[in-house]
């Protein structure tokens, strides 16, 4: 199957999810990959063959954690919003887009991986602000 193939499916299998979705997604993943995070296996493609890997396999948690750096360093203080408007509000929605992904033959898992691996991995939003959280001490004049 073509990509542009894949592509179209993907749109049409859930639409919560944009084009731009996947791009951010598959970039987070190959962010977490020159991070160095993840161990080399075998994965499960869609028709459950399973081939050796040359690159790191990221887990669900790292992706997660991975994909709010990558937020934060593409998009800065935007990162909540943009990602609101990608439809990624929560960590299991990085997963629902990997899995769609997997289904269409784009990304592979492995046998021991799960969408649930995505569930609640931390609170995005909060993590989100908090990578902008400014602090200051507030020192009132004439005291000290």
């Amino acid at each position: 199957m073509e990509d542009s193939d894949a592509f179209l499916k993907l749109l049409r299998r859930d639409r919560r999810f944009t084009l731009e979705t996947y791009r951010f997604v598959n970039e987070a993943l190959e962010y977490a990959q020159e991070l160095g995070l993840g161990k080399t296996s075998a994965t499960e493609n869609r028709d459950g063959a399973f081939r050796p890997i040359e690159e790191n396999h990221v887990t669900g948690q790292d992706l997660s954690r991975a994909a709010k750096d990558w937020a934060v360093l593409q998009y800065g203080f935007m990162a909540k919003t943009v990602l609101a408007k990608l439809g990624l509000r929560k960590t299991r929605d990085f997963g629902d887009a990997v899995y769609n992904m997997i289904e269409v033959g784009l990304m592979s898992k492995t046998p021991e991986d799960s969408v649930e691996d995505f569930d609640d991995v931390f609170d995005l939003g909060a993590e989100l602000d908090r990578a902008f959280a400014f602090q200051y001490e507030s020192k009132r004049r004439g005291r000290k």
